[in-house]
């Protein structure tokens, strides 16, 4: 297959917008897009390398795989042993932990099987997450298992054969891509049987399925189509984007485009991309993509911010040069003919480090992230691990939970017990609602207190829910439907994890609540940190100053609180800050007690048991106006009911 420099060009299209869009760099808000990009051209190259194997009698299956060890392995190893060691001194026990299970993965190419797995609801954070780009690799490995036996069987019967089951796989996982980008994104945006026809594509240009273009005018029309496609998705789209699915279509047709009309013609658009900079940033690219992405996740992990924008352009610069000297002293050494041994010793040299990095992901996930690395104030595991188990004993994903003395859980309808005696207090929000529930229980210990809620559903009237947690419509419709026009409360607490963009429809929730209960109160938002708390101070040397916060706490949360407490001072409700409550002067109460040995928080947000009673004795309690009302509240219930 002839060399074309117009395609190291494309890789170029590819490239610079996956860097800028992870850069930050505005426009690029939809750069994630050259990921696509780089699919197309890996479809059609391998096509039409395998192609002329085939049709020449040449193929070797085993020459094939050799041929990609050695364009794949030899970067991709670099940068594994350079995150390895960089994670060991820098990465906190939890993540070292996440880390270690994503480079077993990467080992044997499955990590965008892991990072699908962990997209949940406590799952580990992506954007810290210093392998997650190489989901597209293993996407692409995946690809290389099955398209030389596919191709070997079709073409020893017809190159129709061919053509018809690449355009079938083309058809069939389209549909699933456009099927699951609605109902679970993520599997949409990891799996490859909803990226495989992005490499399809590519294929079917290979095998000839699109007629060749005859006339340069053509040629320069299509070319000129396929770029302004790829612009329109790299400058229009961004994160709220439903991708891939159709709108995959863009990048996925435009980089067709590039490469069919520079197939028969030289074009306008084809002599830009085979000038020397788009060539030369071409032939790094694939360095580039693997270097850029860790640089800029230790980067926040050091200092727990992207970085202003000359940061983040250095930081690009940095990616650029340790690109050009992976290229340059790694990639270019192992593929040049002089350099070649035996197919044995290439499949022996790439099994030997795999099992190493296999050994190494095993090892860092058995030792739960090697927390001897620090010298620790105290061990944070325990805590966390209580704090999950306690948290998940307390979620659930169903309608109603009342806990009062035990627990009775109900589905989709009214919560049971109706005793005249006692106050009744609804609280309604995601889990972050549910971990007030031992503080307010201690507290209020005549009340019953009915949990509505589910982890991730925010209990907002008229918001509109995630597609994939139908449970989160149920429990709305359900609280601002039949649920309270039935039940009488004393009180109503609205809390969840709260977003900058939940604000109108908190007001429009607590307008409807008010129709059962003159007694409406929100709770704001607890302090967010960028790491685990327990971890955070467990490393930390010395006293916890401005720098640990500066470092360490999600600053958009006072600016929530700030906005929330300001919407609702219109409204009649009762809104307690908690961040208020637990931050002065960019410093925030991290631990429950005095002696500073137990966290307040056990991840970056959930309080831990001594938590949740610490805000709700002291901040919550005092705020609230049920302790004054009761009394009264009761008498009057007694009285109704003589």
């Amino acid at each position: 297959m002839r060399y074309r420099p117009d395609i190291d060009g494309i890789r170029t299209l590819a490239v610079v917008p996956v860097v800028l869009f992870h850069a930050g760099i505005w426009p690029f808000t939809g750069g994630y897009v050259g990921v696509d990009v780089f699919f197309v051209i890996s479809g059609y190259l391998i096509t039409g390398i395998l192609l002329a194997d085939i049709q020449s009698g040449n193929f070797s299956l085993t020459r094939f795989y050799e041929r990609r060890i050695r364009r794949i392995f030899p970067a991709l190893f670099l940068v594994l042993a350079l995150c390895l060691v960089a994670s060991a001194f820098i990465l906190l026990p939890s993540y070292f932990e996440d880390f270690s299970e994503s480079l077993f993965a990467t080992a044997i190419f499955a990590s965008n099987f892991q990072f699908w797995r962990e997209s949940g609801y406590f799952g580990a954070d992506a954007e810290l997450a210093p392998l997650l780009h190489t989901w597209s690799l293993a996407v692409e490995e995946q690809f290389y298992v099955f398209i030389p036996l596919l191709l070997l069987f079709a073409c020893r019967h017809s190159m129709a054969m061919a053509r018809g089951l690449l355009a079938t796989i083309f058809v069939v996982s389209f549909a699933l891509s456009v099927y699951y980008v609605r109902e679970a994104p993520s599997a949409a945006f990891y799996l490859t049987p909803m990226r495989a026809w992005e490499l399809m594509a590519g294929c079917l240009l290979a095998v000839g399925v699109v007629p060749r273009i005859e006339r340069q005018r053509v040629a320069q029309a299509v070319s000129a189509i396929g770029v302004l496609l790829i612009a329109i998705a790299v400058f229009g789209f961004d994160s709220t984007t439903p991708f891939p699915g159709a709108a995959a279509l863009l990048p996925v047709l435009g980089t067709a485009a590039l490469i069919h009309a520079g197939e028969t013609h030289s074009t306008l658009v084809g002599r830009v991309l085979s000038s020397r900079l788009f060539v030369f940033i071409g032939l790094i690219s694939y360095s580039l993509y693997l270097f850029h992405w860790p640089i800029f996740v230790f980067y926040r992990h050091l200092t727990g911010a992207d970085g202003d924008m000359a940061v983040r352009l250095l930081l690009v610069l940095l990616s650029g040069v340790l690109a050009w000297l992976s290229w340059r002293y790694f990639e270019r050494p192992f593929r040049t003919r002089s350099t070649k041994a035996a197919n044995m010793r290439v499949f022996a040299g790439g099994s030997v480090v795999a099992m190493l990095f296999l050994g190494a992901g095993f090892w860092g996930n058995a030792a739960e992230g090697w927390p001897d690395r620090f010298h620790l104030r105290f061990d944070p595991k325990p805590v966390m691990a209580t704090g999950k188990s306690e948290m998940m004993a307390i979620l659930g994903h169903i309608r109603c939970r009342v806990i009062s003395g035990e627990t009775v859980l109900v589905e989709g309808v009214p919560c049971d017990g109706d005793n005249q005696e006692r106050m009744r207090i609804a609280l309604l929000g995601d889990s972050h609602a549910s971990h007030l529930y031992p503080g307010l229980h201690a507290a209020f210990p005549d009340a019953d207190i009915e949990v509505y809620g589910a982890p991730g559903c925010r209990v907002l009237f008229g918001i509109d829910t995630r597609p994939d947690r139908e449970d989160c419509a149920t429990i709305g419709s359900h609280v601002y439907g039949e649920a309270f026009e039935a039940r009488k409360f004393d009180a109503i607490i609205l809390a969840s994890r709260w977003e900058a963009s939940d604000l109108e429809f908190i007001r429009a929730s607590v307008r409807q609540l008010l129709r059962h209960t003159g007694d409406v109160t929100v709770i704001g938002p607890v302090p967010r940190y960028k790491v685990m708390l327990p971890e955070a101070l467990a490393i930390w040397p010395g006293d916890y100053s401005d720098r640990f916060f500066d470092l360490n706490e999600d600053r958009e949360v006072a600016r929530i609180d700030a906005a929330m407490q300001q919407a609702l001072a219109r409204e009649d409700v009762n809104y307690i800050s908690l961040y208020q409550g637990l931050c002065r002067s960019r410093k925030c109460r991290i631990f429950a007690d005095e002696e500073g040995t137990r966290p307040l928080q056990w991840d970056e947000a959930h309080l831990t048991l001594d938590g949740s009673r610490f805000v709700a004795a002291r901040i919550i309690a005092p705020g609230l106006r049920l302790r004054e009302s009761f009394g009264e509240t009761a008498e009057s219930r007694r009285d109704r009911s003589r």
